[in-house]
């Protein structure tokens, strides 16, 4: 039997770790959530800017950590709410007291991010391949599925091309991606902060199109969108100068690999009609909307203008 100066010893040695535990864990939390404040008021980009993967597995580490900490110094059935408890109460002061300075506290732990991630990348990249091996085999599988299911729909008694063809786009949605359907960047017609009123409305009418992107500078920088009812009240009232930039419009934004069928049911549920698509570096590669999607369920749609083009291509070609 261990005297108990020992056990007393171990015990507030397991409590300092822990404290110090918490006290890294908070200050993580705390520049998670200041990465994510940075970002916030200007775009939904990727639901906000996050830390690195190493600094999040890092994180993750931690809250281990504090749970087999809090396990050694209680039952694990007062551990586990205790430790879940002081991990909230940790995030919540780090939060509270770096509230309003997040760009400075940043700066301050830029080394501290630096170092931690040197340290975690290796782990980080070494999880990061297995993932990716997990989604080929997904990918793999769902093209399996989408093959497997024309099939039965070409032997099924269907009556109709038109029937099957619908058919076989509703089971083409898991299996294609948005950057198999948007409309790549050099083909988007995008508005610039800088333009005057003039321009924007010469640049709607000229494309036809109702709701435009906008960015600042350079694509890679999209603010948002113009929604050209928005600016009817000026044209109504006779006003041909204007702040149009008031009226832009948050941004939604999705990763080229996303599926169809989950970009669609996040149309559904956010009822947006259109978003931009980023690359893995969140420069942007294209835009894709509601309209695009359906046509890969049921075809090319064609509306009041692009009835007119087909007739007038097929007068110049009859002549």
């Amino acid at each position: 039997m261990e005297p108990p100066s020992t056990v007393l010893d171990d015990y507030f040695s397991r409590g300092i770790a822990l404290i110090l535990i918490l006290l890294v864990y908070a200050l993580i939390s705390g520049v998670d959530y200041a990465f994510r404040t940075q970002n916030e008021p200007s775009s939904d980009k990727t639901g906000g800017k996050h830390l690195p993967e190493a600094l999040m597995l890092f994180l993750l580490l931690f809250k281990i950590a504090v749970i087999i900490l809090s396990s050694s110094l209680l039952a694990l059935i007062y551990a586990v709410p205790l430790a879940f408890t002081l991990m909230l109460a940790a995030e919540g002061a780090a939060i509270h007291l770096i509230s309003g300075h997040e760009k400075s506290f940043l700066k301050k732990c830029y080394p501290l991010i630096w170092f931690i991630c040197a340290i975690a990348s290796p782990l980080s990249t070494f999880i990061a391949r297995f993932s990716e091996m997990g989604e080929d085999e997904k990918e793999d599988r769902d093209a399996q599925e989408f093959e497997e299911m024309s099939e039965i729909i070409d032997e099924a008694n269907i009556q109709g091309q038109e029937e099957k063809k619908l058919l076989k786009g509703i089971a083409a949605l898991s299996n294609t991606s948005v950057y198999d359907i948007m409309r790549p960047r050099v083909e988007m017609v995008s508005l610039s902060t800088s333009m005057s009123s003039r321009q924007v409305m010469e640049t709607a009418i000229e494309c036809g199109y109702s709701r435009l992107p906008v960015y600042d500078g350079s694509p890679d920088n999209i603010k948002g969108f113009l929604y050209i009812k928005d600016l009817v009240g000026y044209l109504r009232d006779g006003v041909s100068d204007f702040q149009w930039q008031r009226h832009i419009r948050r941004a939604y934004f999705v990763p080229g690999s996303k599926k169809i069928n989950d970009l669609l049911e996040e149309f559904r549920q956010k009822k947006i009609h259109l978003a931009m698509v980023v690359d893995e570096y969140g420069g942007t590669d294209g835009i894709v909307t509601l309209e695009d999607v359906l046509e890969e369920i049921v075809g090319e749609i064609e509306d009041e203008s692009d009835k007119e083009d087909s007739e007038e291509i097929r007068e110049q070609d009859s002549k």
